[in-house]
């Protein structure tokens, strides 16, 4: 039997082997299974808490509306459940991984400090998941969760405005998207940069950093609709509609700036 004896100092300290050391001591641990089939989470009674992961997509199919049901139990119990919220965190640990991996070579700063800044978010976020709001695609919602906490809104991202233009043309595509538009300050794209997710992101902070509710409510309104769409709602012309979104992108501007 291995000791900690034997084990490397640095394989010791590697955050991943010692999340798989705790999961093998957790894996049969006839109380912690008596908790998790008390859960009723699925019809069949687990006998180790691998199986668990694999009933909630582990290393499964993209599209699985078994597991994700499974999981939807898990991360609904885990705001109130270590024992939930350490198996989702297990769930999502190979995509952390690969988040690490990337954003290590991006940013110059190696695996090991980028795996150190995607953990330090990661808890959190699965404690604080917003299962009504978002209760689709969780595990995919909560990885780029973590991303963006981890290497996005702590570089104090910016929304981009510069095609909000008071004169001159309107753009070819008319998006309201593009209040919302921002880049990642190292220069990559993220995935669905225009997303809800990302969007709700931006209007969280928006909210933290004190921008007027008509503001917000004007954003939300915006979300995914085109300009003539919204003048049309409003009864108002495009121009207008452009005008009310140009002040809105400046109270954004002017709050998260002095937030910072």
């Amino acid at each position: 039997m291995t000791t900690s004896r034997n084990i490397p100092t640095h394989t010791r300290r590697n955050p991943i082997v010692l999340l798989d050391q705790e999961w093998q001591r957790l894996n049969h641990s006839p109380r912690v299974l008596r908790q998790v089939n008390s859960w009723g989470i699925d019809s069949r009674t687990f006998q180790s808490l691998d199986e668990v992961l694999v009933a909630a997509g582990y290393r499964g199919k993209k599209i699985d509306t078994v597991a994700d049901g499974v999981l939807a139990a898990l991360v609904k119990r885990a705001a109130n459940d270590e024992l939930a919220a350490r198996i989702v965190l297990q769930r999502v640990v190979p995509p952390m991984v690969s988040i690490a991996r990337r954003r290590g070579r991006l940013r110059s700063i190696g695996y090991d400090d980028a795996l150190g800044m995607v953990l330090s978010h990661a808890w959190e976020v699965i404690r604080t998941y917003p299962s009504a709001r978002r209760p689709t695609k969780i595990a995919v919602n909560i990885v780029r969760d973590i991303e963006y906490f981890a290497f996005v809104r702590s570089e104090r991202r910016r929304v981009r405005l510069d095609s909000v233009q008071s004169d001159g043309p309107e753009p070819h595509h008319n998006r309201s998207a593009d209040l919302f538009s921002h880049e990642d300050p190292y220069g990559t794209s993220v995935e669905g940069a225009t997303s809800d997710i990302e969007l709700e992101h931006l209007l969280t902070y928006a909210r933290e950093c004190g921008v007027s509710a008509d503001t917000l409510e004007l954003c939300e309104e915006l979300r995914g609709q085109s300009l003539d769409d919204f003048a049309a709602k409003h009864d108002i012309t495009p121009r207008t509609a452009k005008t009310w979104m140009k002040q809105a992108a400046n109270e954004l501007r002017v709050r998260t700036q002095c937030a910072a």
